[in-house]
């Protein structure tokens, strides 16, 4: 267990006011003088490129548990479940036993054969848009293709995709730092979507089919030590982990590509560049702002000594500014050619996202079709800002009209 969620001597202490209203100014500043800063809260913050991937992925490095909960004063409930047994906070030998019976269902080539699905249904949410003057781009696309998405590789009702994204939006902000005052319907929804996965295993096992859930049973049973809560938390995790944060994605990109119209006319001429739009803009506004790591047996990040037991967070939203490993960082750019050939947005290492390929799939067929339906597409109201720049992070809507 860690012994300290105390800043260590020698980490820099930031001023919040820095960061405000424009958070890659505040990092942009403090990431040239030192490796780790204080911002405030009980861990320092890692801002540097090569820092945030050694701490992803060296050994003496873990991930957080229950922590973040316990230390609330949290040791019980639906959503500390799902803190004790999903594969996001587990460590070996636990993680490996969690993550092996989604796994071979995300590998690329078989997502890929979800494409021509994937594009049909954003056909099908585009083209209850066209006689609308304008629309909420967050609540009327980003929010639903990806709920929907799940839902059918799950093989779950499509009625019930707008239920468990109205849970998933509620329940993921219990994965970052929340107000006291959220935390019953945060339990809510944890409590909610956890039932709603357990009906829909006991209704595959009765009913077996020839889909996901029907194979991850049948694997998750090959493991005697894994058990009914675990079988259950991994499907909730899938749930979560491909909903909440592509909406972000996918709104952000495109608010992104309307702020520069060069690129975004780029795209409408060759929509081969989708996979370049969609890397650069998970680069320029990651969803995911800072993830927390534990200190298992003493180090050093930029000649910083972190003792045992020190929790640590790992700064994406800086990583993917420094400029030691883009050049000019704060340019947006879909073609640019220095991405590294692993985003930090997927996570590195042994926790690397089970639905990278999933959701890159979903952004650029979208984009694809965006661009290609709507060239003329433009803003109906201000960019939206985004909220946040640590843990899961949130948008305002965008409100665009392709009239």
């Amino acid at each position: 267990m860690p012994t300290t969620a105390q800043p260590q001597a020698g980490i820099l202490d930031a001023e919040v006011a820095d960061f405000r209203p424009d958070p890659h100014a505040g990092f942009a500043k403090y990431r040239a003088r030192t490796a780790l800063i204080n911002l405030g809260g009980d861990l320092p913050l890692a801002t540097r490129h090569a820092d945030v991937c050694t701490l992803m992925t060296d050994a003496r490095t873990r991930q957080m548990e229950t922590e973040p909960l316990t230390m609330r004063g949290i040791t019980n409930g639906d959503l500390y479940g799902f803190f004790a047994a999903s594969m996001l906070q587990s460590n070996p030998p636990f993680h490996s036993r969690r993550r092996r019976p989604a796994a071979k269902s995300f590998f690329p080539s078989l997502i890929e054969a979800w494409r021509p699905r994937i594009r049909a249904l954003v056909t099908e949410i585009l083209q209850g848009l066209d006689d609308e003057p304008q629309f909420d781009f967050l609540q009327q696309v980003a929010a639903p293709l990806p709920s929907r998405l799940i839902g059918e590789i799950l093989g779950a009702p499509p009625d019930d995709a707008p239920w468990f994204s109205e849970r998933v939006q509620v329940m993921s902000r219990g994965l970052t730092a929340f107000r006291e005052a959220d935390f019953p319907n945060i339990e809510a929804a944890a409590h909610d979507l956890t039932l709603y996965v357990q009906n829909l295993l006991e209704d595959r096992r009765a009913r077996p089919r020839d889909d996901f859930l029907t194979d991850y049973i049948a694997r998750a049973g090959e493991d005697p030590d894994l058990t009914d809560a675990e079988t259950v938390i991994q499907i909730v995790t899938l749930i979560l982990a491909g909903s909440d944060t592509t909406r972000f994605g996918v709104t952000s990109t495109l608010s992104l590509l309307l702020q520069h119209p060069s690129q975004w006319d780029a795209l409408c001429a060759n929509p081969g560049l989708a996979k370049g739009a969609v890397l650069e803009s998970l680069r320029f506004e990651p969803p995911v702002g800072s993830i927390g790591r534990v200190v298992v047996d003493p180090m050093e990040i930029g000649g910083i000594p972190l003792p045992s037991g020190t929790f640590v967070a790992l700064s994406i939203l800086s990583a993917q500014r420094d400029p030691a490993v883009y050049d000019a960082p704060d340019r947006f750019d879909i073609q640019r050619t220095d991405q590294p050939k692993l985003s930090l947005n997927f996570g590195l290492g042994a926790h690397r996202c089970l639905g990278e390929h999933l959701a890159r799939a979903e952004m650029e067929e979208l984009l694809i079709a965006v661009t290609s339906r709507w060239p003329g597409l433009r803003f109906a109201a201000p960019p939206p800002n985004t909220l946040g720049f640590t843990g899961i992070r949130g948008i305002e809507p965008l409100i665009l009209t392709a009239a």
